[in-house]
């Protein structure tokens, strides 16, 4: 029998897919190292880093020496721009990966806006150990797809209306707030988690 479209298999019913293999061909995958990213950007373009412009240089070091419970990362929505501006004669970062075509122009109803009325929709991420973002709910009821391109990445998903443990939802359930850091969170109540939805320590 024909198999049923990814459409209807997991966005229609809500379910969370991991597609794999699609960043192993793109060209961030050899050229997004740490030793490759210095030499290309070096001091000439800042990013945003929890609040700060920092350089990558400067990022790749805070990552190797802090000791910070929460430490700051890199989330940045004008990767594309900043890195085209500063890359000379190489083309900025957008042009290191492809939307899969499982996302394509034509399903993407934020390209159907007036120029200049769409959304940020694209952020480059990056971080050393311990760091990540807090527990949330994209806002606005969009979703995003994820590339992992280098390193690891942990990511832990509840069902809509059952907020993990020590999380709480605000009355509407658009935000979700947590008194305790990301870290303390894992080392505090994660386990409790993985066991609630069966899976031990495995994640979820």
């Amino acid at each position: 029998p024909r198999t049923p479209p990814r459409s209807a298999r997991f966005e229609a019913p809500g379910q969370p897919v991991i597609l794999t293999g699609l960043a192993s061909g793109w060209p961030a995958a050899a050229k997004w190292t740490e030793a490759a990213l210095r030499d290309r950007f070096g001091e000439r373009c800042g990013f945003h880093v929890g609040g700060h412009t920092m350089s990558l240089p400067a990022f790749f070091d805070y990552c190797a020496s802090n000791a910070d419970e929460q430490p700051l990362y890199l989330f940045d929505k004008r990767f594309a721009e900043t890195s085209a501006a500063a890359g000379g004669a190489e083309p900025g970062l957008a042009a290191d990966y492809a939307v899969p075509a499982y996302f394509s122009a034509d399903r993407d109803l934020f390209a159907q806006l007036p120029g200049g009325c769409r959304p940020d929709h694209r952020w480059l991420i990056a971080g050393g150990t311990r760091s990540g973002s807090a527990w949330h709910v994209d806002p606005n009821a969009t979703s995003a797809w994820n590339a992992c391109v280098r390193g690891r990445k942990k990511w832990v998903l509840t069902p809509p209306g059952q907020p993990p443990a020590g999380v709480t939802p605000s009355a509407d359930g658009a935000s979700l707030t947590s008194p305790v850091s990301l870290y303390e969170w894992f080392r505090v109540f994660y386990s409790s988690l993985a066991e609630a939805r069966g899976g031990g320590g495995g994640g979820g």
